[in-house]
């Protein structure tokens, strides 16, 4: 059960960023272990547990290594400074499928759901829906419109795909697409309660991951 991200949390996500060798590390692995990973896989399990159940999704849970991708090291920091979490339906490459995640850094935290990198087929889809439908999508995006702290990313095309107004505006004519808030500190992310916010949070977007993931069986 998640309990909170305590204040060594921060010191170790700032102290592994000033300090990003080995060395520091070992040193400090005991805290990264008991501070950062095992709130995260918490967190995670928690929320994993009330989705899949209220919502009946087929989700899985991935949990980000500290250690980077040694095939990208180029700058000799071997440990990331940010980890998250992910939910997702389970696929061969999760970059091109929808998922919940939730991340913390240094900084503060972010959650939301979205691509990582859609496929050019799937936000041409994506599109075709919009043009046949625009409705059924205007209902999603006019509830998520309500939420203050979503912001909508994704980089958009130079050249447009087509001129849209009202809601479907901000939406079309993007490579990919994500629903992200962002927030600074992590006060809000130490108590016990955050848990359920965070849940709370993933179900309000159920509707947009629900047509998403109807986007993969036309691929």
């Amino acid at each position: 059960m998640f309990t909170g991200f305590t204040e060594k949390a921060t010191e170790f996500l700032w102290g592994i960023r000033l300090n990003n060798n080995r060395a520091w590390f070992l040193e400090n692995k005991g805290v990264f272990q008991d501070e950062i990973q095992a709130p995260l896989k918490a967190l995670a399990d928690d929320v994993w547990s009330y989705l899949t159940e209220k919502t009946g999704l087929d989700l899985t849970y991935r949990i980000s290594r500290i250690y980077k991708d040694a095939r990208r090291v180029k700058t000799g920091e071997f440990y990331k400074d940010s980890l998250w979490f992910s939910l997702e339906k389970h696929h061969e490459n999760w970059q091109e499928t929808p998922v919940f995640f939730f991340e913390i850094s240094p900084e503060g935290y972010m959650y939301g759901m979205g691509y990582y990198a859609a496929t050019a087929a799937t936000m041409k889809i994506f599109r075709d829906r919009l043009d046949v439908n625009p409705a059924e999508f205007e209902r999603i995006a006019a509830a998520l419109k309500s939420h203050k702290a979503l912001q909508i990313f994704g980089e958009e095309y130079r050249r447009k795909k087509a001129e849209k107004i009202g809601l479907l505006a901000d939406w079309y004519n993007r490579k990919t697409l994500a629903v992200i808030a962002e927030f600074k500190g992590h006060e809000t992310i130490a108590t016990p309660a955050f848990a359920k916010t965070l849940c709370l949070e993933f179900e309000s977007l159920v509707p947009l991951y629900a047509f998403c993931q109807s986007l993969e069986g036309d691929v």
